[in-house]
């Protein structure tokens, strides 16, 4: 028989109630007293779990940071090709977490990583990971043909990234659409890998419209 730990069951329910309360109310929302009374706690007793109001953010966007990349896995199926695999990245990147706040939270503490090294650390490790997705697509698609990159690959993995970060951010703000930013995103890496624009603006938006992101 399987045993429970109860102890990281309820860790788990603070992180949720953590990621539920900086979803809502933002970075200066989530208080200890405000993740404390979403998990039905007292602000002590959350402290009996986790060391520090600190801790439960770092557990907090780690755990966001996970799951987004899990976003990203989903979308890819094993036999698809780099190009149909650079679109459906492209369109989970983009999309991920739009639907349940994951890419909100970790908007929500980004600017902490300028004073916060265990922030910098968990951004740093996400941003790494997702170059390291776009780099396997791109060896794939340069080693089979399909793709002529026009810089080196760690180059475009990072300049991918990077756009996405920025342009995700600005759907979250209200200030771009979701079909524009794809668009924009398709266009750029299209241009970058030497590969047919349409072709993969058509499988993107295909992606998108099954999987609709308001």
């Amino acid at each position: 028989m399987v045993r429970v730990d109860k102890k990281e069951i309820r860790r788990q329910e603070i992180v949720a109630a953590a990621q539920a309360v900086a979803a809502r109310d933002g970075a200066e929302g989530a208080t200890l007293r405000a993740i404390a009374a979403e998990a039905g706690m007292a602000a002590n007793a959350v402290l009996y779990y986790f060391g520090s109001h600190a801790e439960i953010i770092a557990a907090a966007v780690h755990a966001s940071s996970n799951r987004f990349l899990e976003k990203l896995a989903e979308a890819v199926e094993p036999d698809m090709g780099p190009t149909a695999r650079l679109a459906a990245v492209i369109s989970a990147g983009t999309t991920a977490g739009l639907d349940d706040d994951v890419s909100r939270i970790l908007y929500e503490y980004w600017p902490h990583m300028l004073r916060d090294a265990g922030q910098r650390r968990i951004q740093e490790e996400l941003t790494h990971a997702q170059e390291r997705v776009y780099r396997e697509i791109i060896d794939a698609g340069t080693l089979s043909g399909e793709f002529s990159p026009v810089l080196d690959p760690a180059k475009i993995a990072r300049t991918l990234v990077a756009q996405e970060d920025g342009l995700v951010m600005d759907v979250l703000a209200g200030s771009a659409a979701s079909g524009y930013v794809l668009d924009l995103m398709g266009s750029l890496a299209a241009t970058l890998l030497g590969i047919k624009e349409q072709t993969l603006l058509e499988l993107i938006s295909a992606r998108n419209e099954s999987s609709p992101v308001c």
